[in-house]
Formats: structure tokens, C-alpha cells, sequence
């Protein structure tokens, strides 16, 4: 499709989670007209994949993720937001704002903001694409008891490790925590619980070198970097929790980004192209949360609309 085929707006906007709702919402309270493309068949990105209770939003107190979510949708319900949802895009292009999907379809604004979000981080070894969901589990929270009585490996050593190992541990015979650094680097609360917890069995200076098993998995192979020792582990289930990685990949080159692969933007929220702005945990890799996300969202949309009115940044 070429770009005189697409569809224009003023502000195109990439992903479905609490940041793209939140610009998408300032948009339609500024009088901009704004179109959400989303991958996913429902908005709510992060959101969807926090299964615990979230008490730690301003003003309100949600069972889970999609609780919170729901409130956010009915918001920009009531804005009549444009959504494109289950959208594969299969190029950016930052010099004339256009995003091009693999349907054929195309959207060209006058701003593009990028609230593509975040993923788990994966490990990359052996058995983990084959044993998901058969063992390796998706979430410890969404339900806890699937543990019970069972021996389970928790792979990181940071919040979301150490977390879901309290959790599981619960229900479960035993869990091996299982880090690759010399010490934990979750918060100290969660920590000092992990340590004094007669279940919880911690292994540092260890990484996890396959998955292996039948129809399920039934072991994991394991490498100390200090002795350099190998070992193999028994486990019934096991669950993997490394961080997350920007979702940047169609924007390397375009932008600038850091290291990690980060969107770098200013206070504006403006990236290093203009009219190009990134928001959310895309642009956030310090400090990651659901109220910034949507606070970005909102400095976006603003920015953006000062610009149109000056005609200085577009």
C-alpha cells in the first residue's frame, strides 16, 4: 500500500496498554483524532499478564491487571477512541510517520507515538519454546495451587523471581530459586523471606542450561560459573522470570535507543526524530510502572498538541 492510501490522523498511535490508552484519551480530550493499532485481539498490554492485586495506583484498588484494565477501556469508551486491534505491522517508517500492516493496511499521522511495550525475556536454551505450557508456567500468580504438592524451579532473582517463588511456595513441596549473579537483587523485604523460608532452596552463580522431560518437563540442567560444575535438577514444574525487553525492533536505526534498546526521549517525551514520541515502559527502563505509563501518555498527547498548534515540532 502506498502512502497516499493510508488512512490519516493527527496522532498515530502504537500498542494497547495503559500509556497508548492514556495518550489515545488526552488525544480525544484535546480534539485530536487518534487511532490505537494494537497486535493483540484486546487492549491492556502489561496489564493482562498481572495477576496479583494492585493497591498501588492512585485512587484505586483492583483485584488484578484486568480489573484495572477494564476501567481503562471504559474511560476511553467513552472518548469514542478509534481502535485497531489483532494489527501485525510489519514496518515503521519515522520519516513520514507511517505504519504499515500486514494486511495491507496503512496509517500515516502527523505524530507517532511508540507505546509498543514490553516482553518477558527469555533465556534461550533448550526445552524452553518446546515445554511452554507443558510445565513451564506462564504465571505463578494467576493460580498458585496448580503447585501443589510439587517441586518447582524458579529461574531470576529479582522482584518478580522471588515473588512468585513466596507465592508458590504455598502450595509447593519445595522451590529451588535459581540465579545467575552472587547475590539476589529483588527488594530486601522479599529477600529476607526467600532466605528464611524452609521450602525455598537458593542456588547463585547458577544458570540454567536446558529444560528437558517427556510431554512435560521433568528437569533442568544447571551450571555453576563458580565451580563450573554441572548439574541436573528434578522438578514438576518450572517458571522464568529475567526481566523484559523493549518490543523497539522495527525502530532500530530510526530512533535512538539505548543500549538495552530503550527508546530515548525528552522531557516531551519526543524522541531523538521529531514528531516521533515513545511512552510507557518502552521508553521507561528504571522505573517501570502503571502510573508513569499512563503519565506519559498524557505529557505525549500535550506535547503533541502544542506542536500542532505552533506548527515547531511537526
Amino acid at each position: 500500500m502506498t502512502e497516499k492510501s493510508a488512512t490519516e490522523k493527527e496522532v498515530v498511535i502504537v500498542g494497547g496498554g495503559p500509556a497508548a490508552i492514556s495518550a489515545a484519551i488526552w488525544c480525544a480530550d484535546l480534539g485530536l483524532k487518534a487511532v490505537i493499532i494494537e497486535r493483540s485481539s484486546e487492549l491492556g498490554g502489561q496489564l493482562l499478564n498481572i495477576h496479583n492485586h494492585i493497591r498501588n495506583y492512585p485512587g484505586l484498588d483492583c483485584e488484578n491487571g484486568r480489573d484495572l484494565r477494564d476501567l481503562f477501556v471504559r474511560s476511553l469508551t467513552g472518548f469514542s477512541a478509534e481502535c485497531v486491534l489483532g494489527a501485525e505491522i510489519s514496518e515503521i517508517c519515522t520519516r513520514n510517520k507511517l505504519v504499515m500492516l500486514r494486511d495491507g493496511r496503512s496509517f500515516q499521522g502527523k505524530a507517532l507515538i511508540i507505546a509498543s511495550g514490553v516482553r518477558r525475556r527469555e533465556l534461550g536454551v533448550t526445552g524452553e519454546d518446546r515445554f511452554a505450557g507443558k510445565g513451564l508456567l506462564e504465571s505463578g500468580a494467576r493460580d498458585p495451587r496448580v503447585a501443589m504438592g510439587k517441586r518447582v524451579a524458579v529461574v531470576g532473582g529479582g522482584d518478580a523471581a522471588v515473588e512468585n517463588a513466596l507465592l508458590l511456595s504455598e502450595f509447593a513441596d519445595q522451590i529451588t530459586l535459581i540465579h545467575r549473579g552472587p547475590k539476589l537483587s529483588a527488594r530486601s523485604e522479599f529477600t529476607a523471606r526467600a532466605q528464611n523460608h524452609a521450602k525455598i532452596e537458593i542456588l547463585l552463580d547458577t544458570t540454567v542450561q536446558a529444560f528437558n522431560g517427556g510431554t512435560a518437563v521433568e528437569e533442568v540442567e544447571l551450571l555453576n560459573s563458580q565451580s563450573k560444575s554441572a548439574t541436573r535438577l528434578s522438578v514438576d514444574l518450572a517458571i522464568i522470570r529475567v526481566g523484559v525487553v523493549p518490543n523497539t525492533e522495527l525502530l532500530r536505526g530510526k530512533i535512538d535507543l539505548d543500549p538495552a534498546g530503550y527508546g530515548i526521549v525528552n522531557t516531551g517525551c519526543e524522541t531523538s526524530v521529531t514528531g516521533i514520541y515513545a511512552i510507557g515502559d518502552v521508553a521507561s527502563p528504571s522505573a517501570p510502572t502503571i502510573a508513569g505509563a499512563v503519565g506519559t501518555g498524557a505529557t505525549a498527547a500535550k506535547t503533541i498538541n502544542a506542536c500542532l498548534y505552533s506548527a515547531r515540532c511537526l
